[in-house]
């Protein structure tokens, strides 16, 4: 095999290196790497793209690896585009990487595109760390905020400081106080909404934002101060109650997609504000509440769920979505709604009437899609997206 140029062998991997899960086949990968010196290569750049799940047992491992070779080391942290790791402790208990490490780890790859950190046992970083850090995380364009404290500013301080980032997640509920100072450290609640506008918010202009639990008002005024012209992309895996979608109205009109866990009154009440969305993503069959009489016109994609713990046993609200939206290009589903083979028979009938490709999706629900810009949805994980992520 060593015959076999390397950039053969570089396409070649690339069509094995996601799972059906669409997560990095690390076991291909590992076993490619030991064929021979010519497959070597191609095959470590891509198992070191994606660094994940970096805790106490494995941070000694990947840090000698990028570290113990001037050459052969930096050759590798070149590679690393996504890094996932715990900060202070794990999720076990156990330690984790310290902030000066964290430090030393990201210098070490300095083409990093997105991050992912779990934050423990560490309420904030001192200004020292914040000022390697600043310097180290210039080209990060996507942060995914895992684990952190109630009340931890460290959401804050990254985001003053890596301005550069357009694709947000995070996946705990933050209630911290955004304007903290040694003059006012405490949180402040009830704040007047006039007052709050007034008050200067993050400077990151946030292409998509993907929250698991929604922050308090304070803070998600503060994270969306700088991005009514750029936020696209919404996603909300909890209740959009009446104060966030007070805030969340500024940016609705210029939204391309909205993301939905629960679709009822309140997050029907968003989806009307919504008068340009090009896509639609709704984790569940909503049958409590209508669907297509709140759907704007201009949807090309619209994409849904039917998973077991909230099993529906009729797809028709999907169907009616279906009549009413002239611009639908593309149906996705989960092979669950197959197993309604009525309704299912139906629906197929309907998308081929109207020219609309139906896609049956196994990829679980809490696997992201790759954080880049989308020139047409749906967007997904694909090595397409690499060379947009740089």
């Amino acid at each position: 095999m060593s015959f076999v140029p390397p950039e053969l062998v570089l396409c070649i991997l690339e069509h094995g290196y996601y799972t059906s899960l669409r997560t990095p086949n690390y076991t291909l990968l590992k076993a490619a790497a030991l064929v021979c010196k010519t497959w070597s290569g191609p095959a470590q750049t891509l198992l070191f793209r994606c660094a994940t799940k970096l805790e106490q047992h494995n941070i000694p491992i990947f840090r000698a690896a990028l570290l113990s070779s001037a050459g052969r080391g930096k050759d590798l942290g070149q590679c690393i585009r996504i890094l996932e790791i715990s900060i202070g402790e794990t999720s076990n208990g156990g330690p984790g990487c310290s902030p000066d490490d964290f430090v030393i780890l990201l210098q070490a790859c300095p083409q990093l595109y997105e991050l992912a950190l779990s934050i423990i046992g560490v309420h904030e970083f001192d200004e020292e760390i914040l000022k390697k850090l600043r310097d180290v995380g210039r080209k990060l364009k996507a942060l995914t905020l895992l684990q952190c404290g109630l009340q931890s500013p460290i959401l804050f301080q990254l985001l003053k400081i890596w301005n550069n980032i357009q694709f947000l997640k995070i996946e705990k509920e933050i209630a911290a106080w955004p304007w903290r100072t040694a003059a006012t450290p405490v949180l402040r609640r009830n704040t007047d909404a006039e007052e709050l506008a007034q008050r200067p918010g993050a400077e990151v202009c946030l292409y998509e934002l993907a929250l698991s639990r929604f922050p308090t008002s304070e803070v998600l005024t503060w994270l969306l101060k700088s991005s009514a012209n750029s936020l696209r992309i919404l996603e909300l895996r909890d209740i959009p109650g009446p104060n966030h979608r007070t805030i969340l109205s500024l940016h609705a009109p210029r939204l391309r997609s909205l993301r939905l866990s629960y679709y009822n009154i309140f997050s029907a009440a968003l989806l009307r504000m919504c008068t340009a969305l090009e896509e639609l993503v709704i984790y569940h069959v909503p049958t409590h509440f209508p669907l297509a009489s709140d759907l704007p016109p201009t949807i090309e994609h619209l994409s849904f769920r039917n998973p077991n713990h909230i099993h529906r046993n009729t797809l028709q609200p999907i169907i009616n979505a279906v009549d009413v939206l002239p611009c639908l290009k593309v149906l996705t589903c989960d092979k669950n709604a197959e197993q309604l083979v009525g309704d299912y028979e139906i629906l197929k009938a309907k998308c081929r009437a109207k020219g609309t490709e139906v896609i049956v999706l196994d990829m679980p629900f809490w696997v992201y899609e790759d954080p880049v810009k989308v020139h047409r949805f749906p967007r997904t994980r694909s090595v397409s997206n690499f060379d947009a992520m740089v």
